[in-house]
């Protein structure tokens, strides 16, 4: 089984962490069938403290687990920051170090939009590719110069370490890391149930290092 969480803070964008958590849990259901229906991937929220996040579109969302006590994972998703993505920053401090510790077991680390700057603000993406979203290509470039920041990207990846530039990326990004778990047949009828229309394939659209 794999195990992939979405972390929460209060401007985080809810359809950064109801999409690929809906993506992720149809690949479950389809793959499920192979194996007597039982669960392939197990979707968790995590937040810094445990407490009830109320988000500010004003949707609450209740975590699963402790950011600190997730258990080993082999995803993690940080969601799109509503507006200025600096008060996030802030509040952030705190665990970024977990970010690194994270990053070093091997788990692919996945920012939606402006949840780069987190990537960026943990030294995740000193001297590696990045995106974010296009309206904070320049302020991005200007606080992380030693990112690499690639603006005609909508996809990045070094290693683990992956970044999208929107919320219509990671459905991308989804698809791509589904077919490596489970294979192109459950990846296309994922695809096909949530992106029907034509859309780039990852390696169309990603910047990989």
């Amino acid at each position: 089984m794999y195990t992939a969480a979405a972390v929460l803070y209060p401007d985080a964008l809810a359809t950064s962490i109801t999409l690929p958590m809906e993506i992720l849990q149809a690949a479950s259901q389809m793959a499920s069938v192979r194996d007597r229906g039982k669960a392939q991937i197990n979707f968790l929220l995590a937040e810094p403290t445990g407490k009830t996040t109320r988000l500010s579109s004003g949707i609450r969302l209740q975590p699963d687990v402790v950011l600190a006590d997730v258990p080993p994972l082999d995803l993690l998703i940080l969601p799109a920051i509503w507006r200025n993505p600096l008060p996030t920053l802030r509040q952030a401090q705190a665990w970024l170090g977990q970010l690194q510790e994270l990053a070093a077991t091997g788990a692919r680390i996945c920012s939606v939009g402006t949840g780069s700057y987190l990537l960026a603000e943990a030294g995740l993406l000193d001297g590696q590719p990045a995106t974010t979203h296009w309206n904070y290509l320049d302020h991005f470039s200007q606080r992380y110069p030693a990112a690499e920041l690639k603006g005609r990207h909508l996809i990045t990846q070094s290693g683990n370490i992956y970044c999208v530039g929107s919320v219509n990326s990671i459905a991308d990004l989804m698809v791509h890391i589904i077919e490596e778990w489970f294979g192109s047949r459950i990846s296309r009828a994922v695809e096909n149930q949530f992106s029907p229309e034509i859309r780039l394939r990852f390696r169309a659209a990603a910047y990989q290092n």
